[in-house]
This record gives structure tokens, C-alpha cells and sequence, in this order.
């Protein structure tokens, strides 16, 4: 490890005095002992152990006037009374620093646990090009807090039994940190999609109505007067297509049909079956059924189908008999 060399750590007075003089600003660095091992009983990691020889006299205080990181979040932490510390392995280097100017003032030592680093899908350091890196990102587009919360989580810890949708409260009881694993996490976006579209389908409908307005009206499906004035017709065509959304932003690919004439079909597989020849029949059966039914609704439309299938049926029976 790189470290201090120790070269102006035993000045004369006259060597202090000149230094002055010629307009050097001191830095405050702690003396670190020599030959002493450091010991970190890390959580997540066990034992790591650090030889006071590495690390060299380190800087506490700039010549500016400014402390140092390692010097000022352990005063933070020891004024905050934090018990235990749980950050990423990168600041494993900076806890021995810590640990000593915890002894040397006195104060209790918390303990640590340093978790391993987020990477991608493809094993390389978390970037732009594996999601998001912002919150406000997936909050705009439409992901849920708390499947952020379940989804985030689950990132290098496991809990016991195959369950992964726990609410906060849950959460709360069942983490432990020594089921944290040494192994860096993957950011999997297939995941966290997964994860809050349960969430989307199980949430109050008020709720995912209120969040799909503003991308309806982005998309130039309607307005805001509108959604004022026809919020239980748009609630009906949220509930309808909520199944299908990963984020709540994605309801503009699945509401097309509702608005205008022009229908898109799926696939092409979709177009060669509507090609087929009995197919024209079975649409005006369908139609002729849904207008002499007064309200269509999720309990009816399976009673709906049926009655279309028996129709069809019976229609090529007789078919058969000419």
C-alpha cells in the first residue's frame, strides 16, 4: 500500500520555524504505531487483519483547515452514537485508519460490515447502460417506491424460503446481516421489473390511475381536462392493461386500441388468423351478443365467450348437416 514516508515527522524547531517562514502550511496527520495489527471483525466479510507498518502516518486535518473524511465521519458517527457501520467494500481500506483514531480518543468502536459492489447483468461495473443510476429515473417512469425497496433489498441478500415480494414491515423483521453474501450483487433490470409489476397489479387502482395520467397526456392520448372529466372511463382502461406494465410509463404501448379507429395486431400470426374464413362470422356473433348485453363486465365477459363458442359451434353443425 502506498504510504507516508515519514519525512517530516520528527522536526527540530528550527526546521519548523524555517518551514513557516518560507509560507508552508502544515498539515495534522496521526502518528500511527508501529508494528501494531489491526484487527476488522467484519460482518459480512469475518476477520481482516491490517498491519500498522502499511498504512504510514495519514492526514487528519488539509492545511487548509478542512478535516479529512476518515477523521470526520468517525467524530459523526461517535456523535450520532452509530452502533454499526454498513457500507460498500471499497471503504474497507479506510476502517483501520478509523479504528485508530477511535483509540486514541477513547470512544467505543462500532461494527462494520462492508457489502460487496452492485454490478450489471454482464458482470462488469454498474453503468448507464445497465439502467437507470438515478432514482428520480424509475420514480418518473413509473416504478413504485416499494418495489424499489423489495427489489434493492434482495441485492446480496437472501432470505430464507423462495419468497422475494415482502413488505416493509417484513423486511424490517427478516433481514439479517449475516445472511449478506461476500459475492457483488447483479443489478438484474428484468428483475426489478418483474417484481413491480406485481406490485402495479396488486396497488390500490386510484393509485396506478393517478400515476398513468401524466404519461396518457404525454403521449397525446388525452388531456388533462379529460382525465378530470372521464377518470372512470380511463380507470377502466388502466385496470384493463395494468396485468401487462413492468412500469406504470409503459401504458402508452397497450392503450392504442381505446383511442381512435386503427387497430395494430400483435403479430403476423394475428393477421393470418383473422384472415381465416370464419372468422368475419364470429366477429358480427361477438358484436351482436355484446350489443344486447347492457353492461359488460369482468364477472359477464366469460359468460360472453362461451355464448360466442356455442353460437360457433352450433353455426358449424349445421354447416356439417347441409
Amino acid at each position: 500500500m502506498p504510504r507516508y514516508s515519514g519525512k517530516c515527522r520528527n522536526l527540530t524547531e528550527e526546521e519548523r520555524e524555517r518551514f513557516e517562514k518560507e509560507g508552508r502550511k502544515p498539515v495534522v496527520r496521526f502518528r500511527v504505531p508501529e508494528d501494531e495489527l489491526i484487527v476488522v471483525d467484519d460482518l459480512v466479510r469475518g476477520r481482516v487483519e491490517f498491519n500498522s507498518n502499511d498504512i504510514g502516518d495519514f492526514i487528519i486535518v488539509k492545511s487548509d483547515g478542512i478535516p479529512v473524511y476518515n477523521f470526520a465521519v468517525t467524530i459523526d458517527d461517535y456523535l450520532m452514537k452509530i452502533t454499526t457501520v454498513i457500507r460498500g467494500e471499497e471503504h474497507l481500506s479506510n476502517t483501520p485508519r478509523q479504528i485508530l483514531i477511535y483509540k486514541a480518543l477513547g470512544f467505543d468502536i462500532p461494527k462494520f460490515a462492508h457489502v460487496s459492489l452492485i454490478l450489471g447483468k454482464d458482470r462488469t461495473k454498474m453503468s448507464k447502460r445497465h439502467g437507470s443510476t438515478w432514482v428520480e429515473q424509475y420514480r418518473d417512469a413509473g416504478y413504485l417506491p416499494e418495489a424499489i425497496i423489495n427489489f434493492l433489498a434482495l441485492l446480496g441478500w437472501s432470505p430464507e424460503g423462495e419468497e422475494e415480494i415482502f413488505s416493509m414491515e417484513e423486511l424490517e423483521k427478516m433481514f439479517d446481516i449475516n445472511r449478506v453474501s461476500k459475492n457483488p450483487a447483479v443489478f438484474d433490470i428484468d428483475k426489478l421489473n418483474h417484481i413491480n409489476g406485481i406490485y402495479i397489479r396488486n396497488a390500490e387502482l386510484d393509485r396506478i390511475v393517478d400515476l398513468a395520467i401524466p404519461h396518457l397526456v404525454k403521449g397525446e392520448f388525452i388531456t388533462e381536462e379529460f382525465a378530470n372529466t372521464n377518470r372512470e372511463w380511463i380507470s377502466k382502461i388502466v385496470d384493463t392493461v395494468r396485468g401487462g406494465l413492468s412500469n406504470v410509463s409503459e401504458i402508452v404501448n397497450h392503450v392504442g386500441i381505446f383511442f381512435g379507429e386503427e387497430v395494430n395486431l400483435e403479430n403476423e400470426e394475428a393477421q393470418e388468423v383473422l384472415k381465416q374464413e370464419h372468422v368475419a362470422a364470429l366477429l358480427d356473433e361477438f358484436k351482436n351478443i355484446l350489443l344486447e348485453t347492457e353492461v359488460v363486465t369482468k364477472e359477464n365477459a366469460k359468460d360472453i365467450m362461451n355464448e360466442v363458442k356455442r353460437e360457433q359451434e352450433q353455426r358449424e353443425k349445421r354447416y356439417l348437416c347441409q
